[in-house]
C-alpha cells in the first residue's frame, strides 16, 4: 500500500511513503528512487544467492544514507533559516583581516633571499632587523588596538586598520634603501598587533557552539596569506609582492561596510536601538534578538558610575590576573617550541637544516600544508576539548622536532628532516597556534576584554619579537641541530602544560568561562564582577547566546523596556 503525505508545519515538503508487507520501507525523497534501490539489491541478492535478510540488510543501508542527506538538507535549512549564515558571514568579513597578517607574517621568507641577492653587502645582523621589524611594533599595534576597541567599538577599528598596512606596504613597494624597508616593515607590523580584535569580536557575536571554529578561521586565513605570498615570491620580484599585499588591505574595510557592529559592544555603550538592531541581523530572529540583549543587560551597571579606584580594581579580580597568567605561558611555550622561527625564515630555514629540495619549494610546501592542516584544526577544534587538542599538538610538536634532530645528527636522509618538519608544522595548526589567540578573546571579561586581550597580545608579540631577533644567534651558538632539540624540549614542556592547567572552554558560555576563575563562591555576575540581583523571572527553555548567558524563550515575558520595544517592533514588520 502506498501513503503519500507531508512533514510536520514550518518544514519543506518532502514525500514520504512505505510499503505494506515483508519488505516495508521508510520515507525516501522520490518513490521512483527507492523502488529503483529495492528491486536493485533484490536482483544482484539473487544472482549471489542472498536471502531476503541481505536485501533488508541493503535496503536499511541505503535508508541510513538517505537519512544523513536529509539530516544534512535540514541543517543548511536551518542555518538560513536561523541566522547561523549570517553570524557565519560576519565572522569571515572580520577574519578577513588575517590575510593581511599573514602577508606580514611571510614576506620576510621571500624578501631577505631576493634582497640579499640584490645588494651583498647586507649584513646578517641587518638581514635579521628586516626580519624582526616587522614583529617589533607587534605590540605596540596590541596596546593601541587594546585601548581603543571598547573606546571606537570592534568594527571601526577593524575598518581603520587599512591605514596601517597600506601605508607600510606602499613604503616597502617603493623603498629605495634600506632604512625605507626597515620602516615600511615597521608601519605593517601594527596590522598585526592591532588585528587581534577580530577574535573579539567574533567571540561577542557568535553562540558557544560555533564560537571555536568561526574563532580558528583566523590562523587558517593567517596560513592562506602566507601561502599566497610564499607562492609569489617564488616567481614574483618582491616590490610587486608589496604591491599586491597593498591592494589586498583594501579587503576588510570593504566587508566590515555590510555587517553590522558587535551588538555586546552598542549594548554597553547604551544604544539599545542599535545593538537590537545589529543582534536581529545576526540571528534574523525577533524573539532570539530580543532576549538574548535583554539577558545581556540586565542588572549591569555602567562605567560611568565608577570612580577611578574602582576601575582600577577591575584589573586585579582572579578572573582577569588567574586566565592572564595562564595565557603568557602559554605563549612562552609557543614561541619556544620554533613555530614562528620556522615561519619567519622559511627559506633560510630549510637552506640551514640541509633539505634535498629546493629552499623556496620547501616554503611553499609549508604554506600549502599550513593551509590545508588550518582547515582540519576548524573541523577538529569543534569535535575535541581544548585541552586536549593543545596537549596532543605540543606533544607531536616534541615528538617531530626531535625526530629532526636525531635526523640531523646521525645524517640521515635529507628527505626524513623535511617530512619531520613539515609533519611538526601540520601538527602546529591542530592546536598549539591557534588556541592562545582564540582564547585570549574568551577567557576576560566583558567589561574590559578589550584591553586585557590587546594586553596579552602585546606580551605575546614581545616574545615572538626577542625568539625572531635572537634565532640568528641562537643558531650561530649552539648551531642549527642545538636548536632543533631546543625547539623539541620546550614542545614536550608546553604540552604538559596545557594538560595540567590549561582551562577548558569548548561549548561553555562566556559566562560559564568567567565562573571558573571567580574567586567567591557567593552568585555574581562574571562578565561583570558586580552582584546578580535576585531573579524575578523563571526560565522555560534554554538557549546560549553570543555573551555567553543563558536566556529565557517563554514569549510570555516581558522582553523589552517600553523606551524602545514599540519602535523595534515596527522595524521588524
Amino acid at each position: 500500500m502506498l501513503f503519500l503525505g507531508r512533514q510536520s508545519r514550518g518544514e519543506p515538503h518532502v514525500a514520504r511513503w512505505s510499503l505494506s508487507g515483508e519488505d516495508s520501507l521508510a520515507p525516501r525523497y522520490s518513490v521512483r528512487r527507492t523502488l529503483d534501490h529495492y528491486f536493485s539489491a533484490r536482483e544482484k541478492a539473487a544472482k549471489l544467492g542472498g536471502s531476503c535478510e541481505t536485501i533488508s540488510e541493503r535496503v536499511a543501508a541505503a535508508r541510513a544514507g538517505e537519512r544523513t542527506m536529509l539530516a544534512r538538507i535540514k541543517g543548511f535549512w536551518k542555518v538560513c533559516r536561523y541566522g547561523d549564515l549570517y553570524m557565519v558571514l560576519a565572522a569571515l568579513a572580520a577574519q578577513s583581516i588575517n590575510i593581511s597578517v599573514g602577508f606580514c607574517q611571510g614576506f620576510s621568507a621571500v624578501l631577505l633571499p631576493q634582497y640579499t641577492h640584490e645588494y651583498p653587502l647586507i649584513s646578517y645582523e641587518q638581514s635579521s632587523w628586516i626580519a624582526s621589524l616587522g614583529v617589533i611594533s607587534n605590540p605596540i599595534g596590541a596596546l593601541l588596538g587594546g585601548m581603543m576597541v571598547d573606546a571606537v567599538g570592534r568594527k571601526l577599528l577593524l575598518q581603520s586598520i587599512v591605514l596601517p598596512n597600506l601605508v607600510g606596504w606602499l613604503v616597502i613597494a617603493f623603498s629605495e634603501t634600506y632604512i625605507f624597508l626597515c620602516v615600511g616593515r615597521f608601519i605593517t607590523g601594527f596590522t598585526i598587533g592591532m588585528s587581534t580584535v577580530s577574535y573579539i569580536y567574533v567571540a561577542e557575536i557568535t553562540t558557544a557552539e560555533k564560537r571555536g571554529v568561526l574563532g580558528a578561521l583566523g590562523p587558517g586565513l593567517v596560513s592562506t596569506g602566507i601561502f599566497i605570498v610564499y607562492a609569489l615570491g617564488s616567481f614574483v620580484h618582491w616590490r610587486k609582492v608589496a604591491a599586491i599585499c597593498a591592494a589586498v588591505s583594501l579587503l576588510t574595510p570593504f566587508l566590515m561596510y555590510f555587517v553590522p557592529e558587535s551588538p555586546l559592544w552598542l549594548a554597553s555603550k547604551g544604544q539599545m536601538k542599535e545593538a537590537y538592531n545589529a543582534m536581529f541581523w545576526l540571528r534574523q530572529n525577533n524573539n532570539t534578538a530580543q532576549q538574548e540583549l535583554m539577558e545581556f543587560t540586565k542588572d549591569r551597571k555602567n562605567d560611568e558610575t565608577l570612580s577611578v579606584r574602582q576601575k582600577l580594581a577591575l584589573f586585579k579580580r582572579k578572573s582577569v590576573l588567574k586566565p592572564f597568567a595562564l595565557l603568557i605561558m602559554f605563549f612562552l611555550f609557543q614561541e619556544m617550541s620554533g613555530i614562528y622561527v620556522i615561519l619567519y625564515y622559511a627559506v633560510d630555514f630549510f637552506k640551514s637544516v640541509g633539505t634535498s629540495v629546493n629552499e623556496f619549494t620547501a616554503s611553499i610546501i609549508v604554506g600549502g600544508v599550513r593551509v590545508f592542516m588550518g582547515a582540519v584544526g576548524a573541523c577538529l577544534i569543534n569535535s575535541f576539548r581544548r585541552k586536549t587538542l593543545a596537549a596532543t599538538s605540543g606533544l607531536l610538536l616534541g615528538v617531530t622536532m626531535l625526530g629532526a634532530a636525531v635526523c640531523d645528527s646521525l645524517e640521515g636522509p635529507p628527505l626524513l628532516k623535511l617530512a619531520c618538519v613539515l609533519l611538526h608544522v601540520s601538527f602546529s595548526m591542530v592546536g598549539f597556534l591557534q588556541l592562545p589567540w582564540i582564547m585570549s578573546g574568551e577567557l576576560y571579561p566583558q567589561d574590559i576584554r578589550g584591553v586585557m586581550s590587546g594586553a596579552t597580545s602585546c606580551c605575546a608579540y614581545v616574545l615572538i619579537f626577542f625568539n625572531i631577533k635572537t634565532y640568528p644567534q641562537l643558531e650561530y651558538y649552539v648551531t642549527s641541530n642545538g636548536t632543533l632539540y631546543l625547539f623539541g624540549i620546550c614542545a614536550l614542556l608546553g604540552a604538559a602544560y596545557c594538560f595540567l592547567f590549561l582551562p577548558e572552554t569548548k561549548g561553555k558560555s562566556l559566562t560559564e568561562i568567567m565562573r571558573q576563575f571567580n574567586e567567591e563562591k557567593r552568585e555574581a555576575d562574571p562578565e561583570q564582577g558586580f552582584d546578580k540581583k535576585e531573579p524575578t523571572e523563571s526560565k522555560t527553555v534554554q538557549r546560549r547566546h553570543s555573551a555567553g548567558a543563558a536566556v529565557s524563550l517563554d514569549k510570555s515575558s516581558n522582553l523589552l523596556d517600553g523606551q524602545w520595544s514599540r519602535s523595534q517592533d515596527k522595524t521588524v514588520d
